[in-house]
């Protein structure tokens, strides 16, 4: 079954064993309440995967991790676009799902000292939040900025130089 919203069918097989960034007879299914289960080569049901970016920051379109409740790995797939599509698509739902990234197109305010509070605007509407040190603010080197606030959110400047001056000046300062 299912899920509304979700155009695709309800089990996934692993692609052919030729693809070497995928355990050979692994399937997903996603379960009635949306969540996905791992049905391993043995039979074995994992529920309630998690499907996480192996290094969201460094290599945001890189390698992708399917982990257990407990943490463990249970599949390392590298590069999705070498999987069939019914089965990239429905990874790339479960990241888009889990990586609740606003992206931030005016900064307000940011006031001074640590923690740090922020006024933004973002492409979901404005946004409050708590940066609690400077280390969680990243500067990639291809001009895009990751921030991550006090309880986990991660906020998104693709480009930095499109942001207007005064949004620039209020992030600069912070350097």
């Amino acid at each position: 079954m299912t899920s509304p919203g979700h155009p695709l069918p309800p089990a996934l097989h692993s692609p052919s064993p030729r693809t070497p960034a995928t355990l050979a007879g692994w399937r997903l299914e996603r379960a009635s309440h949306g969540r996905l289960d791992f049905i391993d080569a043995a039979g074995q049901r994992h529920g309630d995967v998690d499907v996480l970016r192996a290094f969201p920051v460094s290599a945001p379109a890189g390698p992708v991790v399917i982990v257990a409740t407990d943490g463990a790995e249970l599949a390392w797939i590298d590069p999705l676009s070498d999987l069939d599509a019914p089965l990239r698509g429905l990874l790339e739902t479960a990241l888009s799902q889990r990586e609740f990234l606003p992206v931030i197109e005016r900064i307000e305010s940011v006031s001074d000292g640590e923690p740090m509070e922020w006024s933004v605007v973002t492409d979901r509407g404005p946004r409050w939040f708590t940066v609690t040190h400077i280390d969680d603010i990243v500067y990639a080197p291809d001009g895009s900025v990751s921030i991550t606030d006090s309880v986990g959110v991660r906020y998104a400047i693709p480009q930095l130089s499109r942001l207007d001056s005064r949004s620039r000046r209020l992030l600069d300062r912070l350097d």
